[in-house]
């Protein structure tokens, strides 16, 4: 049998799937519902959404030094400063000294898709490897943390573990396997068409839901917010960031997929990877903080926002987060264990029977 035809059906069978289906329809309704919050919570630039305002506390701080010292040598413009009331007293110092402390900014800027922040030139000012010094001299840099890569990451879980265990686990639930081997017996392609299913499925699946969130919020920055920042550069970020969110969740579902012909159920499967999600990165940091800088999970989280890896290094009575990996590290990482799964399903696959 033709491999590409294999593939083909396959593919379409993982389409025809409702499990990806609804993911997608419900990561939409919640991006749609968010998109309508975010856009009546902000307002329009030629509102009064941008307006100076002195800092409170800046003012308090000021207030209580002068009662404290001796005021005598103010600038002219503070003459009979004593005389005035509180509230007159309050308005002077904060437009003289804490006018530039705050500014009240309730637009939406479509910046926040990619990092936390407000900027006016995303080229020159997005985040750059500047790492947090600490203890034992070298140190991180957390990379994006914006809309984008914060959902991306669960949108990466959700396919990755769900539909790519669900497409596998269903398969020995039906039945559906022994009918795929009448039709092609030679296992290793069969397994081999399942995985790229897998593998393009998951990521066609993550970057649509994950692009809907970026379609629904882009009105509030349009009319309720700023784009001002957005360039050529901002638009290369963005899909490239789309794009490691699409190779998260493929990896995941061959590694869900492959814990699902271990256990041959999907519900086996997704509680296993569920488990290690909430558990695993707890036990890590606990007792076997030596593992952290190979953790599957924590390397292709921080793949998807360009982030650094951590290791744990003995300081004292403590430990120090200490620098491990780049970003395009940690994501190869991720991939030498899918593949690794891979490996290993596969040859449980050709070996067992599947009856």
């Amino acid at each position: 049998m033709n491999f590409l035809l294999l593939l083909g059906s396959e593919f379409e069978r993982f389409l025809a799937r409702r499990m990806a289906r609804a993911l997608v329809l419900v990561v939409m309704g919640i991006a749609l519902i968010a998109g309508v919050a975010t856009f009546l919570n902000h307002e329009a630039e030629n509102s009064s959404a941008v307006r100076p305002a002195y800092n409170e506390s800046c003012v308090d701080e000021t207030l209580y030094q002068f009662s404290q010292e001796n005021i005598g040598d103010l600038p002219p413009e503070f003459a009979g400063f004593e005389d005035l009331s509180e509230s007159e007293q309050r308005d002077l110092i904060g437009n003289a000294w804490c006018q530039d402390y705050y500014i009240e900014d309730r637009r939406f800027h479509a910046t926040l898709l990619l990092d936390e922040g407000q900027y006016t030139d995303w080229s020159e000012q997005r985040p750059v490897v500047e790492r947090h010094t600490t203890g034992a001299g070298e140190g991180l840099y957390w990379g994006l943390q914006g809309i984008l890569p914060t959902i991306g990451l669960i949108v990466a879980l959700l396919t990755g573990g769900l539909v790519g265990a669900s497409f596998f686990g269903a398969e020995y639930r039906f039945g559906t396997i022994e009918q795929v081997l009448l039709w092609e017996p030679r296992r290793h392609r069969v397994i081999l068409a399942k995985y790229l299913t897998v593998f393009f499925g998951s990521a066609l699946v993550a970057m649509v839901a994950s692009l809907s969130v970026v379609v629904a919020l882009w009105p509030t920055a349009l009319w309720r917010g700023t784009t001002e920042a957005v360039d050529a550069r901002f638009w290369i970020d963005l899909v490239s960031v789309t794009g490691r969110i699409g190779i998260t969740a493929g990896l995941l579902g061959l590694i869900a997929g492959t814990v699902a012909i271990i256990t041959r159920h999907t519900a086996g499967a997704v509680m296993a990877m569920l488990g290690y999600n909430i558990i695993g990165g707890i036990l890590i940091d606990l007792w076997l903080k030596w593992l952290r800088p190979w953790d599957p999970l924590f390397n292709l989280a921080a793949f998807i926002g360009e982030g650094d890896t951590f290791k744990w290094v003995e300081s004292g009575r403590y430990h120090e987060q200490v620098f491990a990996n780049t970003y395009l590290a940690a994501g190869f990482i991720g991939l030498m264990f899918a593949l690794g799964c891979v490996a290993l399903g596969t040859f449980i696959f050709r070996r067992r029977d599947v009856s």
